[in-house]
């Protein structure tokens, strides 16, 4: 509009975000939280309009609508997949901090967001995925030498064994 492009790498997206070992789970820890934080806090003190829906399908509802990332560190990572195909492309994704579950199950989701996801955008495991990688491309030829090895050692033992009897 005003002649000038947004450079993506230099854009943001906040979102609400909460993690569990299960997607059940997830949901579950912030089912009541989650629906007082749209109703009381967006709706009430701020304004917003809340979801036409019961509150306990607002989580439901946020995560259907993009608005929030609820689930498995898995989900979390397809999630912001799906936002960087939705918007074009960001340079930074943050979390909206909300006191929407028990202190003990918000700490476990930022642990898994910062153990399973960061690493898939940071590029920390490019490393591990290459080695990974080369490891199963030769996987006949590490097994075969490691067994000539085992057999070798065996051979050599066995040979020192024996003459000493």
């Amino acid at each position: 509009k005003h002649g000038q492009t947004v450079r993506r790498e230099d854009w943001g997206i906040v979102s609400g975000l909460h993690l569990a070992e299960t997607r059940e789970e997830a949901y579950e820890d912030i089912r009541v939280g989650g629906a007082r934080l749209v109703t009381e806090y967006f709706q009430n003190t701020l304004g917003n309009p809340a979801p036409d829906v019961p509150e306990d399908q607002i989580v439901d509802y946020m995560v259907e609508h993009n608005q929030w990332i609820v689930g498995t560190p898995d989900d979390c990572v397809a999630g912001i997949e799906r936002l960087q195909e939705m918007s074009g492309g960001f340079g930074s994704f943050m979390i909206r901090v909300e006191d929407w579950a028990p202190r003990e199950k918000i700490l476990r989701s930022y642990e898994l967001l910062a153990r399973y996801v960061m690493p898939q955008f940071q590029g920390s495991l490019a490393g591990i995925e290459m080695s990974s990688r080369w490891a199963s491309d030769i996987k006949e030829v590490l097994q075969t030498n490691r067994r000539a090895a085992i057999q070798r050692a065996t051979d050599t033992y066995d040979a020192a064994a024996s003459q000493t009897r």
